[in-house]
């Protein structure tokens, strides 16, 4: 399996993505959450694409899964972004965040301040030089998943 960041570190990948049609049986996989909701079986996670608002997922208890995708289809579609948020501060997410598809490297501080904890890139992506943008700032004037206070409040 292709490796990925994760926490900041190149790991293996331990999950598959399944696309449609694949077997939904694989307990390691990572499957379309709309396959999911309409025939719940026991997996590590789901994906979600960007036009699946994770409201889809409100009355599920969201701690089952270990990790949770975000599909980014195209570069220009940001909603993914707007879908980590809603993922960690409002339905209180705490396994793996997992940004999946079309985002570059440089968008990597970005992803992380909203709640993304891992990356798995398109297979031309070199990770080493990916996860020298991971954190390239330590202190941030605004506040963001991880630590909400601005600046002038951790002082």
């Amino acid at each position: 399996m292709q490796k990925l960041i994760k926490d900041g570190s190149i790991v293996e990948n331990q999950y598959s993505l399944i696309q449609d049609g694949d077997s939904y049986t694989d307990s390691n996989g990572i499957i379309p959450v709309d396959k999911w909701l309409e025939k719940p079986v026991p997996t590590a996670g789901v994906w979600l694409n960007s036009d699946q608002n994770p409201n889809l997922l409100k009355d599920v208890d969201l701690s089952q899964f270990a990790v949770i995708g975000v599909n980014f289809p195209a570069f220009v579609d940001g909603r993914g972004f707007t879908y980590a948020r809603l993922l960690r501060e409002r339905y209180n997410f705490k396994g793996e965040l997992r940004a999946l598809g079309h985002f570059i490297p440089d968008q990597l501080g970005y992803l992380l301040r909203v709640g993304f904890n891992s990356f798995d890139f398109a297979s031309e992506v070199n990770l080493d030089s990916a996860l020298k943008l991971h954190k390239t700032f330590n202190i941030k004037y605004q506040g963001d998943v991880s630590d909400p206070r601005p600046i002038f409040l951790k002082r």
